[in-house]
């Protein structure tokens, strides 16, 4: 295949958040491997990836009189709409479709759910909304704190409370939320957080122009580095120590669990200057595939 023809496949696959799919995907399958859960059917994974990318691809909708952009990632936006607007019609309908199928199946046993998960799915819709530009005189997504523990928090109830939630509704049986699904919850949380400042990082110029308070804009490229970023890794790498500690998992198994932050620290490292966006976008969202795989096959070799 021609260099630039591979290029451009490349950047499809990751400006278009097409790779959100994947990642989607993966997540999902290692919470169920993870927590000992039956499958989720087919309708609930292709309702689960198409609203995850419909989410971000509403986020970064360009204006129809933007014509160009020193942004390498708005340029592609405005090169490809017609593209990306059938693509966004795609899933749209996957997910219209999957979400009445699901609906059918889950609906009738909606009975079994408590208050406190009707909470959780409130306060993570207002999140959501929150995220965007509405006129409602707030936007998280412009909120320095905010905005990376929102990404996180919505990341790990799409990926971790979401399989569980639907399989109670599908099945009609309460499944056991015991501290493995609390560890699984906190450890997606707090990686998505570290991802999504590290997403800030290649957005930094473009964050900064459009005035959004993020932590890179606000203290720099690098105190945002080595006084946020690495400080949360290490956080994550002690959840990941605490979790084989509490459930005696053998050293082998504990450390191949640790692989995904340990390559996110050393990622974290080598960032000694601004990289490309196409870099930070197959490098971060690769992190989080490298989560997923090592989530699953942490049980399939070593249970």
């Amino acid at each position: 295949m021609d260099k630039k023809v591979k290029n451009r496949w490349i950047e499809s696959i990751f400006f278009s958040n097409f790779f959100l799919i994947v990642l989607s995907f993966t997540l999902n399958i290692e919470t169920n491997i993870k927590l000992g859960l039956p499958f989720n059917s087919l309708a609930y994974y292709a309702f689960i990836s198409a609203i995850t990318v419909l989410f971000y691809l509403y986020a970064y909708r360009i204006s129809k009189i933007l014509k160009s952009s020193n942004n390498t990632r708005t340029q592609f936006y405005i090169t490809h709409r017609k593209s990306v607007r059938i693509f966004t019609i795609l899933l749209a309908v996957i997910a219209l479709f999957s979400g009445i199928i699901l609906a059918i199946n889950c609906l009738p046993n909606y009975e079994i759910l408590t208050w406190k998960w009707l909470i959780v799915l409130f306060f993570t819709a207002l999140l959501s909304f929150g995220y965007y530009d509405f006129k409602f005189g707030i936007s998280l997504r412009k909120t320095m704190l905010l905005k990376p523990f929102l990404i996180g928090w919505t990341w790990a109830i799409a990926t971790v409370f979401l399989p569980v939630l639907f399989l109670m509704l599908k099945n009609e049986t309460h499944y056991i939320i015991d501290a493995k699904f609390y560890f699984l919850f906190s450890q997606t949380f707090m990686y998505c957080v570290v991802n999504a400042i590290l997403f800030d990082l290649k957005d930094y110029e473009d964050d900064s122009n459009r005035n959004l308070k993020t932590f890179v804009v606000k203290y720099g490229y690098h105190f945002t580095l080595n006084r946020i970023i690495l400080p949360l890794i290490f956080l994550g790498f002690l959840s990941f120590l605490i979790f084989g500690i509490w459930y005696g998992l053998p050293l082998h198994r504990t450390l191949f669990m640790l692989i995904p932050i340990i390559c996110l620290a050393i990622f974290a490292f080598k960032l000694n200057r601004p990289k490309s966006i196409l870099y930070y976008l197959i490098a971060i969202d690769g992190m989080i595939f490298l989560k997923a795989i090592c989530g699953i096959l942490s049980v399939i070799l070593f249970e």
